[in-house]
């Protein structure tokens, strides 16, 4: 994680002044302590946990629960910004909190029934737990940079946060640095991870955030299980249990109704059927 933060923050520093100039790293200065927050709340911690979560649990299931993180979102507004949810977005919170009990329940059980390979749910418990913790983080920080860091462009938030998250992880890395060669295949993936699916997906992500409500920018996740389980299926060979998928759709509908993308969803369909 450590080395992927870095190579992201390497890749959006330099873009970052390739098209603002050295003054562009200014209002990374100005505000030094909020992208800290962002960085550890959005990229190191929760990569963190969901790679330790991954050593136990399969990646499919990772990026099911990951999907909690709008609900996680929307509960975060309301507690902490007192934004206002509704009856509907209400009722969506208790449904996806609700699949995700479903998908911890089928977990335990799995393990229970599988008394001789692994006689100890904790650790399935533990990585449910990391991912769930990571998938809160990302709630409190979509809320965190759309307060706070609304007057930096999403370049700036990108590179501000990515080079925080690189200075809290180098040291633990340094410490935790494999002993044997690193095999060129692994620091081509970590590579892609990077700059692909971190650099230039939280360019995005953060122009989301700066054009949308939080609720709405984190949404994005929807599309995490999807391609998540596809890929597990593809590449890694994992299973996909019909548990999983129910827990799976419960969650995302709870998710489409605390968002509040279900009524819009709906809105729009009304307009349309007038015309």
């Amino acid at each position: 994680m450590a080395v992927r933060v870095v190579i992201a923050a390497g890749f959006l520093l330099a873009a970052l002044i390739y098209q603002h100039g050295i003054s562009g790293l200014r209002n990374l200065y100005i505000y030094f302590g909020p992208l800290c927050v962002v960085g550890m709340l959005n990229a190191a911690l929760p990569f963190v946990l969901f790679a330790y979560a991954e050593l136990t649990i399969a990646a499919g299931l990772t990026s099911v629960i990951m999907a909690t993180a709008p609900l996680w979102g929307a509960l975060v507004g309301r507690l902490w910004f007192k934004e206002h949810l509704g009856l509907s977005r209400t009722l969506g919170l208790l449904i996806g909190f609700a699949g995700v009990l479903l998908l911890v329940w089928h977990q335990v059980s799995v393990s229970v029934d599988r008394l001789e390979e692994a006689p100890d749910p904790s650790p399935i418990l533990l990585a449910i737990l990391a991912s769930l913790v990571a998938s809160l983080m990302y709630g409190i920080s979509a809320n965190y940079t759309s307060r706070y860091l609304s007057q930096l462009n999403p370049m700036q938030i990108a590179a501000g946060t990515m080079l925080s998250s690189a200075v809290l992880l180098i040291p633990f890395a340094i410490v935790q640095w494999p002993s044997a060669p690193v095999p060129w295949q692994a620091w081509a993936v970590v590579a892609a991870l990077g700059i692909a699916c971190t650099a230039v997906a939280f360019i995005v992500y953060f122009h989301l955030i700066a054009t949308t409500e939080p609720a709405y920018a984190i949404s994005v996740m929807f599309l995490v299980p999807i391609f998540g389980v596809l890929w597990g299926v593809l590449f890694l060979q994992e299973e996909v249990s019909l548990d999983m998928l129910a827990s799976g759709s419960v969650i995302l509908i709870g998710v489409l109704l605390s968002t509040g993308l279900l009524n819009r969803l709906y809105a729009k369909w009304k307009n349309l059927l007038r015309i």
